[in-house]
């Protein structure tokens, strides 16, 4: 497994009240880390993710990483939650050079 950092951001919104200033902060925040690591994974309400991840596709032109958005239909503290395994398969794309896109990793499956 990679290394891992976090970055939080503040306030943290429900995925509903996301704008498009929000995605701009996801965006700005994938710029100016871009260098630091191999690739990002941008945790997300299932609200809007399919709308933030177009918008960031169309924002983060010509990547040669890949952003990775992940979600889950529980919360990650729930006994039974689709949320760790979303999030280690996100991780795990992440790592991969040869992804260099916006994508989606839902349900065990990779959408680009």
């Amino acid at each position: 497994m990679p290394r891992c950092y976090f970055c939080e951001f503040d306030p943290i919104l429900d995925s509903a009240d996301m704008a498009p200033k929000d995605w701009t902060s996801i965006a700005r925040a994938v710029h100016d880390w871009y260098f630091e690591f191999d690739g990002f994974v941008v945790l997300h309400g299932t609200d809007t993710m399919a709308y933030t991840a177009s918008a960031l596709s169309f924002m983060l032109e010509q990547l040669a990483k890949p952003v990775i958005l992940t979600g889950a239909q529980l919360p990650i503290f729930e006994p039974i939650s689709d949320a760790r395994q979303n999030f280690l398969g996100a991780v795990a794309f992440a790592g991969l050079a040869d992804i260099s896109e916006v994508c989606l990793f839902f349900n065990g499956n990779l959408y680009r």
